[in-house]
């Protein structure tokens, strides 16, 4: 089943891949993925469009995550600018539970190190990830130019271009995608999406990060930090 909503368009395949192995990997990290998890990572996967070959890695990334895998795609995204994607939507997803505690953001900025962002860009990268994630910020709304304002020349001054970074993000696609599948799911099965609390809390406007919650079975990145830590020291 394909979804009519496009993410991570014009962007290569092999970078796509790595980006939301990425996400797959610290989202499960220390979790063990359900079937409902992998049917949303899947419709993701769809929904950016990716070849059978990466859609396989993601899923894989998921299903065991290491500390290996993570490196690999992040040495890949090292050299695009989807790195400043993942940031932003690791903010998105830290915070969103409203508990972002000091060792999440230090793992946030391990990662920030490891891809070679700076601190200045980070925090604007931050910025934006908090824009975003205001209540009752739709897809369509982030796409408009006036969105990022005067944020959008700090981000360009900083060689970010912001046009391409909303384009990326997964946290602000990914309840809209994953909604529109389980409208379609219903449809055909009528009571089918009864997949617990997470699941509804996204179809009934849990939001950004509501996804990586549920992948994570609530825990925000907590469930990576003593990945990250082992990792990136």
């Amino acid at each position: 089943m394909e979804t009519s909503v496009k993410i991570l368009t014009g962007i290569s395949d092999e970078e796509k891949g790595a980006y939301l192995s990425a996400i797959a990997s610290i989202a499960t990290a220390d979790a063990q993925v359900t079937q409902t998890e992998i049917d949303h990572l899947t419709h993701l996967c769809e929904a950016a469009d990716l070849s059978a070959t990466q859609q396989q890695l993601v899923l894989k990334a998921a299903s065991e995550p290491s500390g290996e895998s993570l490196v690999s795609t992040l040495d890949l995204l090292k050299g695009s600018d989807l790195k400043y994607s993942l940031l932003t939507d690791l903010f998105a997803f830290a915070k969103a539970d409203g508990n972002y505690s000091e060792v999440e953001e230090q793992s946030v900025q391990k990662i920030a190190a490891y891809l070679d962002v700076d601190e200045t860009k980070l925090q604007l990268l931050d910025q934006l990830a908090e824009k975003a994630s205001a209540a009752g910020t739709t897809t369509e709304q982030v796409q408009e130019p006036e969105f990022l304002a005067s944020l959008g020349e700090k981000l360009k001054s900083n060689g970010i271009d912001a046009g391409g970074l909303l384009k990326g993000l997964v946290s602000i696609a990914a309840p809209l995608i994953i909604s529109k599948m389980m409208n379609n799911k219903q449809t055909a099965n009528a009571g089918s999406a009864s997949d617990g609390g997470g699941l509804s809390g996204l179809l009934n406007g849990g939001g950004l990060g509501s996804l990586f919650s549920m992948l994570s079975g609530g825990k925000g990145i907590g469930s990576a930090t003593g990945l990250i830590s082992k990792l990136f020291g």
